[in-house]
């Protein structure tokens, strides 16, 4: 059965960590490198140059879910609220207000502002009428 390299750094991972610690970091003429996992964060042994993660599918969706999780975050930080102008960090990536008070108290002055609006074109046109 054909094996890949990466299915055979897996099986063989006792191989590689007692030729990495004993045999000045080769096997077989191929440099041995030990890495964290960026992903689960466990060690492992690889003769790779390029490896990064212990299981390339998943460890690398969980560790790039994570790093745009934080770029994410880190682009939410320092918000200034519409309403009242103070900055906060707010626990959603729409959000406009620093709380339920700001909302509702923006909500409550545009729709007086748009009735008044309304109003000053009635009284407008009443006194035109005249």
């Amino acid at each position: 059965m054909y094996m890949t390299n990466e299915g055979w750094a897996q099986n063989n991972q006792d191989y590689l960590k007692e030729s990495y610690e004993k045999t000045d970091f080769t096997a077989g003429g191929y440099a041995i490198r030990k890495i964290i996992c960026g992903g689960c964060g466990r060690v492992f042994y690889t003769t790779s140059g390029s490896k990064k993660y212990c299981h390339s599918y998943w460890c690398g969706n969980r560790a790039n879910s994570r790093r745009q999780r934080e770029y994410r975050q880190m682009l939410r930080q320092d918000l200034v609220c519409q309403c009242c102008g103070e900055k906060f960090t707010p626990k959603r990536a729409g959000a406009r207000y620093c709380s339920n008070a700001c909302r509702q108290k923006d909500y409550r002055k545009r729709v007086t502002d748009a009735a008044s609006v309304q109003n000053e074109h009635l009284v407008k046109r009443n006194a035109s009428a005249k």
